[in-house]
């Protein structure tokens, strides 16, 4: 019985050594890993920064779209008036959160094409290394 004990303390102790190696690690690459802002900035590099740039705008837009039509809601007196500028409000909100998000998951999809380029490359590296030998 006290065998069993040791065992499960020592694989306990194996454990806890081993995620505070990974954690060190993990601390290691994300103090690597660039900002959200130098993330952002990126995407007005690549193939798409045409298309990024149209989607900022058009976000910009949507926001004065959204704020002049609660604006309006919040000073119109008639219930059709309120009903109209809550239906721009909300619209208007909705399409500029789809753009907002789109240009999150173009910072999301350039980041991970990064990472493939890099792993492609250390795979590369290695199977250079040991063809050598």
């Amino acid at each position: 019985m006290i065998n069993i004990l040791e065992i499960m303390m020592n694989l306990d102790e194996q454990i806890k050594a081993s995620l505070k190696a990974e954690q060190h690690h993990l601390h290691t690459v994300l103090d690597t890993e660039p900002g959200l802002f130098e993330k952002l900035a990126a995407i007005y590099q690549g193939k798409m920064r045409w298309w990024a740039g149209v989607g900022t705008l058009l976000a910009f837009v949507l926001t004065g779209v959204f704020m002049v039509s609660a604006y309006q809601f919040y000073v119109a007196t008639q219930i059709e008036q309120q009903l109209f500028w809550a239906v721009c409000f909300i619209t208007s909100l909705m399409m500029q959160i789809a753009v907002k998000l789109w240009l999150f998951m173009e910072m999301n999809r350039q980041s991970i094409i990064k990472e493939i380029k890099r792993s492609e490359y250390a795979m590369s590296q290695q199977l250079n290394t040991h063809a050598r030998m």
